[in-house]
């Protein structure tokens, strides 16, 4: 069948290597395991995934219950904590779901594969839940070494956070974004002079962005990480 695939002892065997490591490391953490539901009804999962909404599976009316197979972990788990509500909790799933895509097999997309969920849910101090799943990420593929690697992390409210303790005023946030923005066009020089002279920032402040923006980290298995990232592992370590 398009876009699924068997596997043979020897892949099942490097699967389960891969997924102990994993579950290891998540047990670490003191995360727990559940499991919900292959399918779903249809109203629970409609209208959470916007336009990849076309993309879930439905399934035959069975007697008035419309089901479809789950397109992700995370809904199943939001409908979980609620059902049953939970207010705190650290989870781990991995499991199989479904995606009624046009399979490109040779770039790694399925209609039928694995997912593989770590969640905190509840209420935590600030950043530390960020900071741990990114921690298990790093130790995760540090384990499986599978060579080098950069974990980048995309998230405005941490570069906000990065301008706070560089001096950066609130209303030139945006500005200021703009410009670090342009760091994989332009050298650092020039960003910092476009920041100075033209958005009016502080050179004091400028440099304390230099700062992080040069950070590498290099663990001992030689592995680089962003500098936000670094920020973050270091706050576990």
């Amino acid at each position: 069948m398009q876009g699924t695939r068997d596997y043979n002892p020897k892949q099942m065997a490097i699967r389960e290597k891969v997924f102990n490591i994993i579950t290891r490391c998540f047990k670490r953490h003191g995360a727990e395991t559940i499991d919900t539901p292959v399918f779903e009804l249809k109203e629970t999962l409609t209208g959470k995934y916007g336009e990849d909404s076309k993309l879930i599976y439905d399934l035959k009316d069975q007697g008035g219950e419309l089901l479809s197979l789950r397109y992700d972990l995370t809904v199943p788990f939001a409908r979980y904590l609620a059902m049953n509500k939970i207010t705190n909790i650290k989870r781990y799933h991995i499991a199989k779901v479904y995606r009624r895509d046009n399979p490109a097999m040779t770039r790694g997309r399925y209609r039928e594969f694995y997912q593989c969920d770590f969640d905190i849910a509840g209420q935590y101090d600030a950043m530390i839940p960020d900071a741990e799943c990114l921690k298990i990420v790093h130790e995760i593929l540090s384990e499986l070494e599978l060579g080098d690697f950069r974990i980048k992390v995309n998230d405005r409210r941490i570069l906000d956070g990065m301008f706070a303790v560089c001096g950066v005023p609130d209303d030139k946030f945006r500005t200021i974004c703009s410009t670090v923005d342009k760091l994989d066009k332009m050298p650092w020089e020039d960003v910092k002079k476009e920041m100075v002279n033209e958005k009016g920032l502080s050179e004091e402040a400028a440099d304390q962005i230099g700062e992080y923006v040069s950070l590498q980290v290099h663990q001992s298995c030689r592995l680089p990480a962003s500098p936000l990232t670094a920020l973050l592992i270091t706050v576990l370590q």
